[in-house]
């Protein structure tokens, strides 16, 4: 009975220390919240568009019409009719490895001093085609080496913080590294190509967490705490009717 206290206990600890990593994976919210929005740009004429295409001279050649591109975040996606199934399924099986920990994003390839226990993820989408086949097809339009597009998202991230974005393709995830944080809340991105996203901060600098955040990393906490001072007490008891 001993050994079993003291085998509990260790198993306490050892969960207590991972604790902070398993909660900093994922901003709690995004589970519900809506996705970040694209802030459209003005093309030649004046017209609202979600984005420039720009070859590899940066010369812009094109334009996003405003309903070339839909975005759907992962909490809308099981619900959502608009997504393609196989979109809609991939972005969930996606979200579920990287939440359960069997699946975990490169931030190597940024940089290889980045340590993943301090990025956060705070945004997961698939961003689809609505334009092919149209006269106006984006995605063909970018398909030559060097053409790519650029737009803007609204995160609501503050000036100071480092945001890294990487796109899943080739059944790999690959860094989006021309990424600029505008300074305003938004960040420009420059894609080759679109299918799911997945936006992360990195909490080096560690900003004011959200309410459901706190909420939810101060349930787990006590819940930890409670299970400490069972154990602690049932071995303590039990130590003492040993003698």
């Amino acid at each position: 009975m001993k050994k079993f206290f003291s085998l509990v206990l260790a198993m306490v600890i050892c969960l207590s220390m991972a604790a902070p990593v398993m909660a900093e994976e994922f901003v709690d919210s995004i589970g519900y919240k809506d996705g970040p929005s694209i802030v459209t740009v003005k093309d030649a004429d004046g017209n609202d568009v979600q984005g420039k295409i720009v070859n590899a001279n940066g010369e812009v050649i094109g334009y996003l019409d405003e309903d070339c591109l839909l975005i759907t975040p992962i909490s809308e996606a099981a619900e959502s009719d608009e997504i393609p199934d196989d979109a809609q399924a991939l972005l969930i099986d996606l979200y579920n490895q990287l939440k359960d920990g069997s699946m975990s994003l490169p931030y190597d390839k940024f940089n290889a001093n980045l340590d993943p226990a301090r990025m956060v993820i705070r945004e997961m989408v698939d961003a689809t085609w609505l334009c092919v086949g149209l006269p106006q097809d984006c995605a063909e339009i970018i398909e030559p080496a060097g053409v790519h597009v650029e737009i803007v998202f609204d995160l609501g991230v503050s000036a100071n913080e480092d945001v890294y974005v990487m796109s899943y393709k080739h059944n790999a995830w690959n860094p989006i590294v021309e990424t600029v944080n505008n300074g305003d809340g938004t960040i420009t991105c420059v894609f080759e190509d679109f299918c799911p996203i997945v936006f992360s901060i990195d909490t080096a600098d560690e900003t004011p967490k959200t309410g459901d955040e706190i909420g939810a990393n101060m349930g787990l906490w006590i819940g930890l705490m409670a299970v400490c001072v069972v154990a602690i007490a049932g071995l303590t008891v039990y130590r003492r009717r040993a003698r």
